[in-house]
């Protein structure tokens, strides 16, 4: 389960999640039909030699009042920060 803040102003909407212990590479951020989707995939080490993915989604709906064409995404020390502006 991701930890996701969601913060509004007059002008935007931010996301913010907490993706520690992964890379940008690791994460697929898309908007589709109004919908923002969020997953985080990686492959760890079970401990017996063998690999397994590790898989976390986490999907919103996005309110009209957003431009959902223009997403600012950014991901820094493990928190991933999506962006909306809102239309004027």
């Amino acid at each position: 389960m991701l930890n996701v803040d969601v913060n509004e102003t007059d002008d935007e909407l931010q996301i913010v999640a907490e993706l520690h212990s992964l890379t940008a590479n690791d994460i697929d951020v898309s908007v589709e039909r109004g919908v923002l989707t969020i997953i985080a995939e990686r492959q760890v080490n079970d401990g017996r030699g063998a690999e397994r993915t590790i898989r976390v989604l986490s999907s919103m709906l996005l309110p009209s009042s957003v431009d959902a064409h223009k997403i600012n995404a950014y991901f820094d020390d493990g928190v991933m920060t999506v962006t909306f502006p809102k239309h004027r």
